[in-house]
């Protein structure tokens, strides 16, 4: 065998092992694979029913339970290996590996059958009531499936009247309510919690606002910070450039100052020359002026 199918949801411990043990699941009755091939789960019509109840929002009616159990009384005579689903999940791995190479692994024969629930034990009851080929078509069933050396389900009947006497299906039934109020408790509790996360949620988003305004204002100043920079660089750069060019300029007029003043001293020291060049000059032509006079006296008194 290489492939598995189920008309309802089995558990996901016993899915997980067929995987593991090799079979694939099909989602529907594929015509073009071998029936040899393939594995036929059922579950017990209280299984069913309970099934029914934890993953449909409206309440399931006699007549699909009905048609649910037709229709694996069809697929049971197309595929000839079945098995329940609880008798399956009893076999580990390698067991499984064994019934698909066509053996026949064994369980200990003290497993007994599920535990019954009384309410809806009293429920099956009644819908078997209405719908007694529902209890046919399963015992038929169980009369077909691989038992893996464990009894038929023979007494079925029996064992839902067992399970569903009065006081049992009241405490059920107590119990039931007890389950609701917490579930409604937890409801509450979700709720509130949910709650809480969306208030957190909107005071991040807050301080996140808050967060990103305080980056943009910062990106600005950083941005006027670096013009500033840019500013002061141009202007210290500048500034050092207009130094220098003073600094040369004081250099050139101190070299020129120099250099007049170097220029200066010459021309005094010329004109000094010059001026005692002069005054040597007009003493000679005086000494000359006095001897001429002298000797025209002379002259005269000689004659």
């Amino acid at each position: 065998m290489q492939y598995w199918y189920s008309i309802s949801n089995i558990s996901a411990s016993l899915q997980d092992k067929l995987a593991k043990a090799g079979l694939k699941p099909l989602s529907s009755a594929n015509p073009d694979i071998e029936p040899q091939n393939v594995l036929l789960i059922y579950s017990a019509p209280n299984q069913v029913l309970e099934q029914k109840r934890l993953e449909e929002s409206t309440a399931t009616k006699c007549d699909e339970i009905h048609v649910h159990y037709e229709e694996l009384s069809l697929l049971s005579l197309k595929y000839k290996n079945i098995s329940s689903s609880w008798r399956l999940d009893l076999l580990d791995i390698t067991s499984i590996r064994r019934l698909c190479n066509g053996e026949d692994p064994q369980l200990d024969k003290s497993n007994n059958f599920p535990s019954l629930k009384p309410l809806s034990s009293l429920l099956t009851l009644a819908i078997a009531k209405k719908e007694p080929r529902i209890i046919d078509i399963y015992l038929n069933l169980e009369l077909k499936s691989c038992l893996f050396g464990l009894e038929a389900d023979s007494n079925y009947i029996q064992r839902l009247i067992q399970s569903s006497l009065t006081d049992l299906v009241l405490m059920d039934w107590w119990e039931v309510n007890l389950d609701r109020e917490a579930s409604f408790e937890e409801v509450r509790n979700s709720v509130n919690q949910l709650a809480q996360i969306q208030n957190d949620y909107e005071s991040l988003m807050k301080d996140n606002e808050r967060l990103k305004n305080l980056l943009r204002k910062q990106k600005t100043k950083n941005a006027l910070l670096l013009d500033e920079i840019k500013e002061l660089r141009k202007s210290s750069t500048n500034q050092s450039l207009s130094n220098k060019l003073d600094i040369e300029e004081h250099n050139l007029g101190w070299a020129n100052d120099e250099r007049t003043s170097q220029e200066s001293g010459i021309d005094v020291r010329q004109s000094s020359r010059q001026l005692e060049t002069k005054n040597s000059d007009k003493k000679r032509q005086f000494y000359i002026m006095v001897l001429q006079k002298l000797l025209r006296l002379v002259s005269r008194k000689a004659q």
